[in-house]
């Protein structure tokens, strides 16, 4: 599986009591889909069809050292992706989690808005995404 980042900026949404903005960049690993959401305090990796959180990776000071520019931020994404697709490897069934996932959030939602390219980052804080 190929990981990929995406250099532009997105906003995406996540399931939250409603469908949530949030600005990051598209991280690819094969068919999936995920966005990177830089947070205050964490690093929100979420599926992108359902806008279920994957993960929380706090915001440490070694990682705000590495993701000081755009272009460092890029980078370590791709790091986050390696680990994505090592436990996508793992997963026996991430395609059904991952159909789920999308169920609940368009059951609780309705359809999810549609994700917009976007000119610069937005950091903000954020609870309650679906897992």
């Amino acid at each position: 599986m190929e990981v990929t980042v995406s250099e532009q900026a997105k906003r995406f949404y996540l399931a939250f009591d409603k469908w949530q903005p949030a600005v990051g960049h598209e991280i690819k690993v094969g068919k999936y889909r995920f966005c990177a959401i830089p947070l205050s305090s964490v690093l929100n990796i979420s599926e992108v069809t359902s806008g279920a959180k994957v993960l929380n990776i706090p915001m440490t000071l070694e990682i705000m050292m590495v993701t000081v520019s755009k272009e460092d931020s890029i980078e370590y994404f791709k790091q986050v992706g390696q680990k994505l697709k090592q436990a996508i490897e793992r997963a026996k069934d991430f395609d059904d989690h991952i159909s789920c996932m999308k169920q609940l959030a368009f059951e609780r939602l309705g359809e999810m808005p549609p994700i917009e390219e976007f000119d610069d980052w937005i950091v903000g804080e954020m609870n309650g995404v679906i897992n």
